[in-house]
């Protein structure tokens, strides 16, 4: 099945308990997708600089957070402030919030889950990802991600994403064993 075709039914609902909170996701499994991995070029770097630019400004409204000590659920606050009080980033439009958010995750995962930038297009379009290092094969999408999270009025999200992949490299290290 291709990922356009799939419906609520194609997916399992799962869970899980991590730092005293319940994790709800949905998994699916769908065709593999021929992807071309596209090294950064400086357009794409003076991007996600200018974006993270911006991300200093916006986790400056939160209390001592800067680029340097901010958390995915400080993410996920934003983004909460963006859905629910939208006055407080009206100097922001709304593609300048959610590239700053997208940047920010993207740059917290690089540094959580040691992922690198890359570029990655498919079928389905072309999209600044997140892509894994080690010995565990992931990809991740923090544009999207925001963006989701905004359009589906998502409560939690990013540091949902990030707990769900702690817990899969987890798991798969422990299966390893």
């Amino acid at each position: 099945m291709k990922y356009n075709d799939l419906d609520d039914k194609d997916y399992e609902d799962k869970s899980f308990e991590a730092e005293g909170q319940t994790i709800n996701y949905k998994t699916s499994t769908v065709e593999p997708v021929k992807q071309d991995f596209i090294n950064l070029n400086e357009a794409d770097k003076e991007f996600i600089d200018y974006c993270l630019g911006d991300a200093d400004d916006l986790l400056k409204t939160l209390n001592d957070k800067n680029r340097s000590n901010y958390t995915a659920k400080d993410l996920d606050e934003l983004l909460f402030r963006w859905n629910n009080k939208k006055y407080d980033f009206k100097y922001f439009e709304e593609a300048q919030f959610v590239n700053a958010v997208g940047a920010a995750f993207g740059n917290l995962l690089n540094r959580e889950l040691k992922t690198i930038w890359s570029v990655i297009s498919d079928e389905y379009g072309t999209d600044y990802a997140c892509i894994s290092t080690g010995e565990f094969n992931y990809q991740l999408f923090p544009f999207s991600s925001a963006w989701k999270a905004i359009e589906q009025n998502r409560e939690d999200s990013l540091n949902a994403i990030v707990m769900i992949v702690k817990k899969n490299i987890e798991n798969n290290s422990n299966y390893k064993k």
